[in-house]
């Protein structure tokens, strides 16, 4: 995954950019699995809150058939704060999810993510760990039941140089489960790189 985010115009300007990238790898869906591009525009609050609504394209692979084309209208409150040398942040979002080849109906998903970070004695590296839990807000005709959709959790290590203000890595375990009404619910054990440049 790659994430960056900005201030638009001058510094002291209350106006964010969003954009996050991600390509998706599995060895049940022949290599590739997902991609997504998800644009955004946001409006910063006091103490670190802001508001985000936003865009996002979806390419899908499953492992029979063609590749599924989503469209997602997003919506999200993000805040971060800092406890001791502990670094917590959450993420609400609401997203309005469009399936080509159905009827046109939206599926509504609640997405809440919390992450903790802190650093690793004095070295540029620090513990990362979150949790996201998504919801389905109703029932539509190309497959999202309502209720539990699905929970990723990721605990890894990450890296902040110095020479570089602007950057960040993350890597390690994402473990994500996927709930499924009408089968076997369906568990990935997965190496999440992760880079952020923030603006």
């Amino acid at each position: 995954m790659k994430a960056s985010q900005g201030v638009l115009g001058s510094k002291d300007s209350a106006y964010r950019w969003w954009l996050d990238a991600h390509a998706r790898y599995s060895d049940d869906a022949n290599g590739f699995e997902q991609s997504i591009l998800r644009p955004g525009f946001g409006y910063a609050l006091p103490k670190n809150h802001t508001l985000w609504a936003g865009y996002g394209w979806i390419a899908s692979s499953p492992e029979i058939g063609e590749t599924i084309h989503e469209h997602r209208f997003w919506q999200q409150h993000s805040w971060k704060t800092s406890i001791g040398k502990f670094g917590f942040s959450s993420r609400s979002r609401l997203e309005q999810r469009f399936r080509e080849g159905s009827n046109d109906e939206a599926g509504w998903r609640f997405r809440q993510f919390f992450k903790l970070t802190h650093p690793i004695s004095d070295t540029l590296l620090y513990w990362s760990a979150w949790d996201e839990v998504f919801l389905n807000l109703n029932n539509t005709d190309w497959g999202a039941d309502s209720g539990l959709d699905r929970n990723r959790i990721f605990a890894g290590i990450g890296w902040k140089p110095r020479s570089i203000q602007c950057f960040k890595t993350e890597v390690g375990y994402l473990n994500q489960f996927i709930h499924n009404k009408s089968g076997s619910n369906r568990v990935d054990h997965l190496l999440s790189l992760n880079l952020f440049f923030t603006f």
